[in-house]
């Protein structure tokens, strides 16, 4: 009896077991269930929503034009005013230019942007014998190129360079004609280099009498022993100054053919015309010191200078 009943309750148990294991058997397959119906639907929903996308069909034969995208304005600019700037400042290079070894002087007298117009003169180390010319050449850009010749006959080139305030000067004779030829190449100072000449060389001034200026006998009666000035030169006309000049001529006997000239000196007391103008001509380089061809190209310059301003 009691092993019947025990029996029993294990057919009991065994029926709670299995009937427990199907229940959960049974939840699960329902959750597996509900889960694969969740995604189906979601599925189909999704497919129905392409479905229902509008295909845009292009209208056969119509171009369409894209908008133009606007063009970005751009900024302005302001033109620059153009400005012209001078290659050098004529006003620097006025007056009198010294070559650093003494020998070369040449006094701008006349200088633009366009032209320049000078003395030139060279002595040798003694100081006993000189060349001079004077030149005038175009200006291109800040150089002026040089071709003249001197006194003496030589024939030069050369250029002239405007830089800075600074003047470079570069002459040179090809085929010198005489002892003493422009010759010259540095950078041209203002301060004079004074010469130490051999004292055996040392020239001479010619003797010769000369009458007090306040008799008007004489413009310049000490042309043949210093320098003149410029201030001195510059206080007569163009007219004056041709006279002037042709005076040195005249005290060393030279004659003269234009007939105001001939008339002016054989007024004078000093005057005695004796050697005829090409005689002269031919042997001034001789006749002439240092002082007095200095002094003929300095008045030159101003009587052409006058002559241009018409004084």
């Amino acid at each position: 009896m009691r092993r019947r009943k025990k029996e029993r309750l294990k057919l009991l148990l065994t029926v709670l077991i299995a009937l427990f294991l199907m229940f959960g058997a049974a939840a699960f397959l329902l959750a597996s269930f509900r889960k694969s119906e969740k995604e189906y639907q979601d599925k189909q929903a999704a497919l129905s929503a392409l479905d229902n996308v509008p295909t845009v069909v292009p209208t056969v034969g119509v171009s369409v034009t894209p908008s133009p995208s606007p063009t970005p304005r751009p900024t302005a600019t302001p033109t620059p005013i153009p400005t012209v700037v001078a290659a050098f400042n004529p006003d620097d290079f006025w007056d009198y230019w010294y070559s650093t070894d003494g020998l070369v002087t040449i006094n701008v007298y006349n200088i633009s942007l366009d032209t320049v117009s000078f003395s030139y003169y060279q002595t040798d180390r003694n100081q006993t014998d000189a060349i001079s010319a004077d030149v005038t050449a175009k200006v291109a850009g800040n150089a002026a190129k040089l071709s003249f010749s001197d006194s003496a006959g030589n024939n030069a080139s050369g250029n002239l360079i405007f830089d800075g305030g600074q003047l470079y000067l570069n002459i040179t004779t090809a085929e010198p004609v005489y002892g003493i030829y422009p010759n010259v190449k540095c950078i041209m100072s203002r301060n004079q280099v004074q010469l130490v000449p051999d004292p055996t060389a040392t020239p001479t001034p010619v003797a010769e009498t000369q009458t007090n200026t306040e008799t008007g006998e004489y413009f310049f009666p000490e042309s043949s022993s210093r320098y003149l000035t410029d201030e001195e030169v510059a206080a007569y006309s163009s007219g004056q100054l041709e006279l002037a000049k042709n005076e040195i001529y005249a005290r060393h006997g030279r004659q003269f053919v234009t007939e105001y000239i001939a008339d002016y000196f054989n007024s004078k007391s000093w005057y005695q015309g004796t050697i005829d103008p090409d005689t002269f001509d031919a042997e001034q380089n001789s006749i002439f010191n240092e002082y007095e061809i200095a002094n003929i190209a300095k008045i030159s310059q101003w009587e052409e200078q006058k002559a241009n301003e018409g004084n």
